[in-house]
Formats: C-alpha cells, structure tokens, sequence
C-alpha cells in the first residue's frame, strides 16, 4: 500500500460537510468523504493502526477505553460496545475510593486537532513516510488549508483522534493522576476537594502546553463521590421507563448484539414480536417525548435498536412527530428505512406523510434534514411517490439531486434517466456517480453506447471510473416491476 499512494490523487475537495444536530439546539459538522479516500483511509488504519494502539495505555490499566483497535475480517475496526459499559464500571469503581471527581471535556475536540500533531504522531508510531504524505494531503485538502480539524463522521477519524492524545494521556500517568478517559470525556478522582480544584488547572495546562487545546467550561464539574457514583449506576442501568419497555430491551438483548447488526425481524417469535406492536413503541415513545428536556441519547440507542431488528411499529409515530425528533434524525430515518421492509401498511398513504414532512419549513432549513427525509424514497420504492419527486429536481440542492436520482434508479424510472443523460457534465461528482448507477435500469444497447461515450469524453476521477465499469458490465437489468408506473401518486 505504501508503495501505491504516493502516486494516489486526493479527492478531499469533493468530500461533504452537513450540519448535524446533537441536542434540540445544538449541532455538528460532520464530513462524509469521497468515497476512493474513505477506502484509502480506512485501508491505512486497517493496515497500520496497531501502531497506534501499541503506544496507547494498556487496556489493563483501566484509563482509556474509546476506540481500541481490534480489527476483525470483516472490516469491523474497535472492539465491541462492551467498552463504553468498562467504562463506567471502573468509574464507578474508582468513585468508591475517592472523595470527590472532576468532569471535563476537550472543547470541539475534532475540529481543534492540530495537522502538525497527526503528523508528529504518525511519525512517532512508525508510520511509512508515504502513509504520512496521504493522510496530511487528504486533512489538508479536506479543511481547504487550514491546519487544524480532522474529518468527525469516518470510523478511520477516531484512531486517529486518540492518537494524538497518547502525549496527554502519559502525561497524566506520569503525574500519577488517577483518571478514565473516553474520546473527549476526562473523568479525574480526587481525595478532597481542594485536589479536585487543582486537577483541573493542571488539566487545562498540560492541555494547552501539548497541543493548546482547551476544557470545554460548561462541562467542567466537580462531584461529591456519592453524587457521582448515582450517576454510574444511571450510566449502566438501562432504566426502563416501565414494564413494556424492560420487556422490549430484554427481547433485544436476546436476539441482537453490540455491533447494530441487522435481525430480521420475521425471526422474533410470536411473542416477541407482539412486544414491538405500534401501542406498545407509541406509549415508550411519548413518554421520552413529553417531558421538558428529552434524553435524546436514549432515544436515539432505542431507534438504532428497532432499526435493528426492523420492528415496523413505531413507523406512524415517528412519521407523525419527525419535527420533535430532530436531533435524532439520522437514526430515526435509518430505522424508517429498515423497518419499511416490514411494514404492511397503507405505503402511498404513509409516502403523502413522507412529502408533507419534505415541505415543512424546519426540514427545508437543514440540508441534512431534507436529504435524510429524501433518502426514504431512494430506498423504498413502495413509497410511490416518483413523479412528485422528479417535479422537485430542477430547483433542488446538488445533494437533493443525488437522492432523487436514486429514488428514480429505485424506482425503475428508466424514462427520466434517460432525459437526464445529457446533464451529465453538469452535475456534481457525488450526482454523477449517483447517475452512472442508475445507467444500470437503461436497456443493455444504449446503456453500453451512452457509458462509453462518457468515458470516452469526459475526464473521470476513479471512483467515477469504478462505477462506470460496473454498470457497464453488469448483468441487464430486472425491474421489481413489470412496468414503470404512471399513476398520479408516483
């Protein structure tokens, strides 16, 4: 691999950054990169990261526990999500036998790394010379020259991001500070209160002296051991709101896994699935819901649970109230996807609802809102809501665009594909990739006379060729349909 990227281009300049919400009223960019430099940089950490990890803490010693790399075959990178509950059980553990702890946080942590800390890092952990050139040529490209900012979004970003705080995190074991670590979480045990007060002035010194990172002043706090040894055990317990939903996350425990691995849902018994039934996700739903300051974290592990599984009953709800589910949206509408497989409903009805959401002003004030939204019709068909869809497309956002281009693709709309043949030059590289895949739906003749005239006439970057390849030489195509469907709803 060394060898292969000094002569690899870049693509950071085509990477897309969105707005993301964490809270009601609190957000964060995220990147998504192109797809050729998430494959190189995932395939760097896969094949290097151990360097890394064998200069981290030593897992025995029960201070960092983000993110350790363990990679499997199947491209799986971090051990299980077992991590996250070690690491409250040593907080808990550590809280027993000390009088006070301090909370801080790292202050944007992401965005402030410094390049020429990746870059020192990389060096340090042995890294090749051609390795280090490609990952500082993609950071740069990616923050527009700015040297500082690592991409938040890849799981290849995290590795990296714990990298550069192995300084800081000798640096606390060299002072003997008896702390746990996870990402930007920094939980420090004190024997008194004055200690603890102190911890975090030399937090905040060896912060800026190693890397002029700063605690973010809203989550520094000092707790008394008993206040915080309640909060550990909120941490590990799942505290159900009542029986039908300890009944729900028993059932899930029994049938999933740490990973968010797929279950199809027809392989819950009977039983088990009558607890998933839309009364049962409504009442948990509301009650997280109605309450002055709803805990969307667990919210959002709830919907990645149900999109888990696929259970379809809590489809209506969500439909109904997606406004107040903003800060969870990408998990609502990936359970949305996955849970419509299921769903044995009214689909046109349910895809009115889809295209009234669409419409809302605050779904429209947010690129990534629209986009999620947008992503239903590029992944279910059955929605039928095509021609609404394509009246949408002139005045749309290049990343609109893209998503109603695969709603198009979904929906065999071979006709439309077909007119948007020659906007080819015109579109984005996201949208023109997006394009080359629905090429796939033309007839065989003129999908291998139009692709080889766009490759013949038109600079490709190597994912475009990629692609291209692949729907030129793929099987014909076999619609779900017969027949391309022309009624008004589409």
């Amino acid at each position: 691999m060394a060898a292969l990227l000094p002569s690899t281009e870049v693509s950071g300049d085509t990477s897309r950054r969105f707005v993301i919400p964490k809270t009601e009223l609190s957000y964060r960019t995220a990147t998504q990169l192109d797809p050729i430099d998430s494959l190189l940089l995932a395939a760097v950490i896969f094949e290097f990261g151990d360097l890394i990890e064998k200069r981290r803490r030593p897992v025995g010693e029960k201070t960092v526990f983000s993110y350790r790399f363990a990679p499997e075959r199947d491209g799986i990178f971090y051990s299980n999500e077992s991590s996250w509950k070690d690491f409250w059980e040593s907080c808990l553990e550590k809280s027993r036998r000390k009088k006070y702890v301090v909370q801080m946080d790292i202050s944007d942590f992401y965005n402030q790394i410094y390049h020429h800390t990746v870059e020192n890092q990389l060096g340090e952990s042995g890294f090749p010379n051609a390795i280090i050139k490609f990952v500082m040529r993609l950071l740069e490209d990616i923050t527009k020259t700015v040297s500082r900012g690592i991409p938040i979004g890849p799981h290849s970003s995290h590795l990296i991001a714990e990298m550069t705080l192995i300084p800081i995190d000798d640096s606390l074991s060299i002072k003997g500070i008896d702390y746990c670590r996870y990402a930007d979480d920094i939980y420090v045990f004190c024997d008194d209160e004055k200690e603890a007060q102190i911890t975090v002035y030399h937090m905040a010194e060896i912060l800026d002296k190693q890397q002029k990172l700063i605690l973010q002043g809203q989550k520094t706090e000092i707790f008394k051991s008993k206040e915080f040894v309640k909060i550990c055990k909120k941490m590990l317990n799942d505290n159900p709101l009542n029986e039908n939903e300890d009944q729900m996350i028993k059932a899930l425990r029994k049938y999933t896994t740490g990973s968010y691995k797929g279950i199809d849902f027809n392989q819950l018994d009977s039983e088990d699935q009558e607890l998933f039934a839309d009364y049962n996700i409504t009442e948990i739903l509301e009650k997280y819901l109605n309450v002055p300051e709803p805990d969307f974290k667990k919210i959002r592990w709830l919907y990645r649970r149900l999109g888990q599984i696929g259970a379809p009953g809590g489809i209506e709800y969500t439909i109904e109230n997606i406004n107040t589910l903003i800060p969870a949206i990408s998990d609502v509408c990936h359970y949305l996807i996955a849970a419509s497989r299921n769903f044995d409903g009214d689909f046109p009805e349910l895809g009115d609802q889809v295209i009234t959401i669409l419409q809302d002003d605050l779904i429209q004030a947010n690129e990534y809102f629209y986009i999620a939204i947008l992503n239903l019709f590029a992944s279910n068909s059955d929605l039928n809501h095509l021609k609404k869809l394509l009246s949408l497309y002139k005045y749309s956002s290049p990343e609109a665009k893209r998503k109603i281009i695969f709603a198009a693709y979904e929906a065999g709309a071979s006709t439309w594909i077909r007119e948007l043949k020659e906007l080819f030059s015109t579109l984005d590289p996201w949208s023109r990739r997006a394009m080359l895949v629905a090429c796939k739906i033309l007839p065989e003749d003129e999908r291998s006379h139009y692709l080889k005239h766009i490759k013949k006439t038109h600079s490709l970057s190597l994912s475009e060729e990629l692609i291209l390849e692949w729907s030129l030489n793929n099987k014909k195509y076999i619609m779900a349909h017969s027949n391309e469907q022309d009624d008004d709803t589409m």
